[in-house]
């Protein structure tokens, strides 16, 4: 092989592989860039996530609604005996805070009969009843976030909000190897062509 077909085959092969890392360094910034539509008159562009940040922001918020989390297996997760001690807990402040003072309100002429022995019975009687029905309380209360709370919306739109600076960061902060595997497979790939290319002009 001569100097001069050597030096065209390191150019097509070195063109090649040029034009294989750009065009996927290329395709990989317009995941996100440009943030904004550039208007170039007879067409339009705009990176990937910026475009469609709102669909996807929908599709994410579909699955993890759907296939993902549920507020039902959210309660059903939750340690059952440190639930009973918390609830327990909360109960007796709220009772040692409110149940005398209320009585004292409302029925002041009961109150003045009431001894702490009977107030104490009182206390565990409201106590027993609201933990026994514990299952009941979560139920109807999960019952009525799923009816009243839109938890899609929420999700959408703290996507919508998010700053995609902030997504891209994060994005390359996560798959940068991945992306330079792309670029370094595209350089790859434009070489064996370039190569191919070089093989068939020799024959033709």
């Amino acid at each position: 092989m001569n100097i001069e077909i050597l030096i065209k085959l390191v150019l097509i092969v070195g063109i090649g592989a040029g034009i294989g890392w750009i065009t996927n360094y290329v395709a990989i910034k317009m995941l996100f860039r440009p943030y904004k539509e550039i208007n170039f008159g007879l067409f339009k562009i705009q990176g990937l996530l910026p475009k469609r940040k709102h669909q996807i922001g929908e599709s994410i918020a579909d699955v993890i609604q759907t296939e993902l989390v549920s507020l039902q297996e959210i309660l059903k997760s939750l340690d059952s005996s440190n639930l009973d001690e918390k609830l327990s807990i909360m109960v007796d402040k709220i009772l040692e805070e409110k149940l005398q003072s209320e009585i004292s309100k409302r029925f002041p002429m009961l109150a003045m009969f009431l001894s702490n022995d009977m107030l104490e019975k009182i206390k565990e009687m409201i106590k027993e009843s609201i933990l026994d029905n514990k299952e009941l309380i979560l139920n109807t209360f999960s019952s009525y976030v799923e009816e009243n709370v839109d938890f899609k919306g929420i999700i959408v739109k703290n996507i919508d909000a998010f700053s995609l600076e902030k997504l891209e960061e994060v994005t390359y902060g996560l798959a940068e190897k991945e992306f330079k595997h792309i670029e370094v497979i595209g350089a790859i790939l434009g070489a064996l062509i370039g190569f191919v290319q070089f093989i068939i002009g020799m024959f033709m």
